[in-house]
């Protein structure tokens, strides 16, 4: 038998070597960030998958988000489904402690809070759009920072290239608040799409400090 936390996949050996490594980190409350990139079908999905597989078994809790190529897709789109999954997976109390104040902020784009948290009370609408914006960031950053004190979480998003803008922000934020902290980002997308217009080609510059990109063959 395989001990847990060294299965290899096939051809990608070298990738699911520094995803391990960057598992130990986070185990250890140095969070990381790591971006899976290549062309369309060289097996980046299957590779987070496989990493998130190895982190359930040495007692992460993995939560994805994946972005849609369809026109349509409301903001934060990739978040909402990963908050989704935290209030499924883990314990209406866990959630409720994690959730804190903010609550009614993250509420605004995820009405499911309101499974947990029947109660709760909307926020003061702020004026400023950035200070809104900024706002609901920092709460959906600080309730991951709260809920992987009880325990590592890995956060997968897949096709970033399809990422809102919006969502491109908060994965900087929380790429940068992570840190200090139980926490694995694991990020796919084509590179082969990214030219230098392209919302992700700027986010790339701004995520890239603290985090590793592995490129698909």
């Amino acid at each position: 038998m395989t001990p847990v936390g060294t299965e290899l996949f096939v051809g990608r050996e070298s990738e699911m070597a520094e995803l391990r490594s960057a598992l130990d980190d986070a185990r250890s409350g140095r969070g990381r960030m790591v971006m899976l990139a290549g062309e369309p079908g060289v097996g980046k999905t299957r590779t987070a998958e496989m990493i998130a597989s190895v982190a359930e078994q040495v007692g992460f809790t993995s939560h994805w988000g994946r972005c849609s190529e369809e026109r349509g897709a409301p903001a934060y789109w990739p978040w909402v489904q990963i908050v989704r999954s935290c209030i499924v997976r883990h314990e209406a109390d866990s959630v409720r402690a994690a959730l804190g104040q903010n609550a009614g902020i993250i509420a605004e784009s995820v009405p499911d809070i309101a499974r947990v948290t029947p109660d709760v009370e909307t926020p003061i609408a702020l004026s400023d759009p950035d200070l809104a914006r900024f706002r609901f960031v920092d709460a959906i950053a600080t309730f991951f920072r709260n809920l992987a004190s009880g325990g590592p979480l890995v956060i997968a998003l897949d096709d970033i290239h399809w990422a809102d803008v919006s969502s491109l922000r908060l994965l900087e934020h929380i790429a940068q608040d992570q840190v200090e902290s139980q926490i694995m980002i694991v990020a796919t997308y084509r590179d082969t799409d990214i030219t230098h217009d392209h919302p992700l080609f700027i986010a790339r510059l701004e995520i890239s400090l603290g985090s590793s990109t592995l490129a698909g063959r």
